[in-house]
């Protein structure tokens, strides 16, 4: 029996020298620091500031400079980023100001189309509501950086959506009251049942046109860019 056991111990001792020992955790927090790369505790909880957001003005100006190869090519980049914060100023400026004018247009004539007594109300409902929207996605694009902005815009806002969705039925309505006294306006009798002011009409009927101009513009542009990108592929 003394021979068995002694035969028993000296096989569990040759297997538990072939199994390897675990490494220390410290050697495994070596390697993983230094193959990943992670920062330290300290520079976990620095306080120096980010970098500057590239959506901002500073920021692209910065990425510029640091993609340039020579000053020339630093001053045209330079242009380009303060012509385009223009234009877009610009556009906004646009995008504000044409529900602005709808509503003081409504108001001024809201009695001088007997032809149609809903042009002037469809004006004053659309400027406001139109404001309304445009002024709330100004404030959340000053208050949120890009990346908060797209998150956003994968979660939908039911209070966005319900405008929209009125802004669109209510366009509709209003182009069917614009269109259907079209070849029936007259512009020279107020006391007419026909007569509807001259600029008032004619802001209307060219304000709701210039959508279906935009829209008809904009695919245009998109099946001229899609054939150019198919010659392209091709």
């Amino acid at each position: 029996m003394a021979s068995i056991d002694s035969t028993r111990n000296a096989k569990e001792s040759s297997r538990n020298d072939d199994v390897e020992s675990p490494p220390q955790y410290s050697e495994r927090d070596n390697v993983r620091l230094s193959g990943d790369g992670l920062p330290n505790y300290t520079q976990a909880i620095s306080n120096d500031p980010p970098p500057p957001s590239y959506d901002s003005l500073y920021g692209r100006v910065k990425a510029a400079k640091g993609e340039s190869t020579g000053l020339l090519h630093f001053l045209k980049l330079f242009l380009i980023i303060i012509l385009s914060s223009v234009l877009v100023t610009i556009l906004i400026g646009i995008f504000m100001s044409v529900p602005i004018s709808m509503i003081v247009m409504g108001a001024y004539f809201k009695d001088d189309c007997p032809a149609e007594k809903m042009i002037p109300i469809y004006l004053i409902v659309a400027g406001c509501f139109g404001c309304a929207k445009n002024i709330v996605s100004l404030i959340q694009r000053a208050r949120k950086t890009e990346a908060e902005r797209e998150e956003d815009q994968k979660n939908v806002n039911p209070i966005e959506t319900f405008v929209s969705c009125f802004l669109f039925a209510w366009f509709i309505t209003g182009c069917v009251y614009i269109y259907r006294i079209k070849d029936e306006v007259q512009f020279e009798h107020p006391n007419n049942e026909y007569y509807c002011d001259e600029r008032l009409y004619l802001f209307a009927f060219w304000i709701t046109t210039a959508v279906y101009i935009i829209i008809g513009a904009s695919c245009f542009c998109v099946c001229c860019v899609g054939c150019w990108a198919s010659l392209c592929g091709d």
